[in-house]
């Protein structure tokens, strides 16, 4: 393959630039690819946003994921180490001019 310069000239072309050109023609694209699973709410339109597709939104998408995630059970029945955690002490007017039907 020969090269033109500014001279008019041809040039002929080494290996490693014929290699370089090459590699540098290919368009770029990201190593990763946004996965395709039903879960995630981030995936692309399958369709392409054709009407009357059976596509489910982010929203749903999302709201399907926290059904399915469980609590950790261990964790809500664990009682608080220190006796005073959650407690409130008794204020003076919460208990002031209180009037009750005899």
């Amino acid at each position: 393959m020969k090269k033109r310069t500014k001279g008019g000239k041809k040039q002929a072309m080494s290996d490693f630039t014929k290699k370089n050109s090459i590699i540098r023609k290919t368009p770029k694209t990201s190593a990763f690819n946004k996965g395709k699973a039903s879960s995630n709410p981030y995936r692309p339109d399958p369709s392409g946003g054709k009407p009357g597709s059976q596509f489910r939104t982010r929203a749903t998408i999302n709201r399907l994921n926290m059904y399915r995630q469980k609590p950790d059970i261990k964790k809500m029945k664990a009682r608080p180490t220190d006796p005073q955690a959650g407690r409130v002490n008794p204020d003076r007017k919460w208990f002031g001019n209180v009037r009750t039907a005899d």
